[in-house]
């Protein structure tokens, strides 16, 4: 009995420790070892007949045999290994692989969506694409004479500046022209953009077709060409791609040169009538000029009086004259007095005229006091006439004078260009390309592939179900 005493207790032991390391295990197969990709949800009742049994045994006083222990160790392992999110993500991947086992069509359709669209987009951007260059230039229409925020018409209905709602407008047409067929036509009349953009040295996708018609040539001129307009100020952004710095900077000068031309032609018209309006104004007011001469000729001529209004006036001046030659005279015989006798010569000259000069300022002051009545008022009523006719003449002469002032302003506007190009950032060559973006175009065309292979799944996980 004390021989086995020991034994006993390192059986009690051991049995402790299978019971702290090991799940209960079945007592009718002890050497059953469970797969240790079973299922994790094992039914409680069934682990607590093992804990049942198990207990049963050590109240049995029967030792477990070394292979139980060794089996129950090792299960007891394999449990405390087994790492339910683990076991998920490897049950997910064996899924997955499984399901591509299943579909042959995923490979296919990841090569297809993915693989050759990234490797074309980056052997395109990465070693054919052209280099492009761009021309920017930025500028503003302004008018030429005057200001848009004072153009008022004058007297006489002259415009002397362009009114701000005519600069925005052509602000628009402009951006309209740049891109239309016409300012394509103009270009390629001064410029060969046929022969630039169809060079050997670009490559195909982006090289242009001579032969095409002039419909694609403009396409493709869009493509090459763009305006942009900021609303608050009205500044013209113009961008121009092409294959050589010189060749996009001599399409800008042209665009821009040619653009100008045309918003300016627009107001050859307006200009002419203005023109040619105050040319007829001009000659009425010549006509009315003449007209009130003839007027005032034609009295004088039927009054007989060559001007009632001068006659008095030199008759009024004569008279002032001869006072104020006596009153000379008066002064020299005064000094005189003082040297010399009465009776000398100087003395009796000076006398003598003074008084000739005093019978002339009585005789006329006589005449004009014994004109006839009727006389007196036949000139009373033509000086009356002569006065109205004179203040008409001097008013169309006046008017006249405005008018050819406005005819000469009129016709040097109109051989002066209205609007102008003012350029705020001028063209100017580019030194290196920046057309293609070929990281972005490639990084963007990888992600368009990825969307695409990704929608080619969900679409065949659909159908699949």
């Amino acid at each position: 009995m004390d021989r086995l005493a020991p034994g006993r207790a390192r059986g009690r032991s051991c049995g402790r420790v299978t019971d702290m390391l090991s799940p209960p295990v079945r007592a009718t197969d002890p050497g059953h070892v469970p797969d240790a990709s079973g299922d994790r949800g094992q039914d409680s009742s069934t682990v607590e007949k093992q804990a049942m049994n198990m207990q049963a045994r050590r109240a049995e006083g029967r030792l477990l045999k070394a292979a139980d222990r060794q089996n129950g160790i090792s299960q007891s392992l394999r449990q405390i290994a087994r790492v339910p999110g683990l076991a998920e993500r490897k049950k997910g991947v064996r899924s997955y692989q499984s399901h591509i086992k299943s579909d042959p069509w995923l490979p296919i359709l990841f090569v297809l969506c993915f693989v050759l669209p990234t490797l074309a987009g980056g052997l395109y951007y990465g070693l054919l694409a052209s280099d492009r260059y761009v021309t920017e230039a930025q500028f503003a229409i302004r008018p030429m004479f005057g200001t848009a925020d004072k153009a008022t018409p004058d007297a006489v209905g002259t415009n002397a500046g362009v009114p701000k709602e005519m600069i925005a407008q052509d602000t628009l047409i402009a951006q309209e022209y740049i891109l239309s067929r016409p300012m394509l036509e103009a270009i390629e009349a001064q410029l060969p953009i046929r022969k630039w953009f169809s060079s050997d040295s670009i490559d195909y996708p982006s090289r242009l077709n001579p032969d095409k018609p002039i419909e694609k040539l403009l396409r493709y001129w869009k493509r090459r060409v763009s305006v942009d307009i900021e609303s608050g100020t009205g500044i013209m952004t113009l961008s121009v791609e092409a294959f050589d710095p010189d060749e996009s900077l001599a399409i800008t000068q042209a665009v821009m040169a040619e653009a100008e031309r045309m918003v300016n032609e627009l107001s050859i018209k307006p200009r002419q009538d203005a023109v040619d309006e105050s040319a007829r104004e001009l000659k009425l007011a010549d006509e009315r000029v003449a007209a009130a001469r003839a007027a005032l000729n034609a009295l004088r001529n039927r009054e007989g009086v060559l001007d009632a209004v001068k006659s008095n006036e030199v008759t009024l001046k004569t008279v002032s004259e001869l006072q104020l030659s006596r009153a000379k005279l008066s002064i020299q015989l005064a000094v005189l007095q003082r040297d010399l006798n009465p009776e000398a010569r100087p003395v009796v000259d000076l006398k003598q005229q003074i008084k000739d000069l005093d019978n002339n300022i009585a005789r006329i002051q006589r005449e004009l006091a014994t004109v006839d009545p009727d006389q007196k008022r036949r000139l009373s009523n033509a000086l009356t006439q002569s006065e109205a006719l004179e203040s008409k003449r001097t008013y169309e002469e006046k008017y006249r004078e405005q008018v050819r002032l406005a005819f000469e302003r009129a016709r040097i506007l109109a051989a002066q260009k209205a609007e102008a190009f003012v350029p705020i950032v001028p063209a100017i060559r580019a030194q290196s390309a920046t057309e293609p973006r070929r990281i972005l175009m490639t990084s963007l065309i990888t992600a368009a592939a990825a969307m695409v292979f990704a929608a080619a799944m969900f679409a065949r996980k659909l159908l699949a179900h």
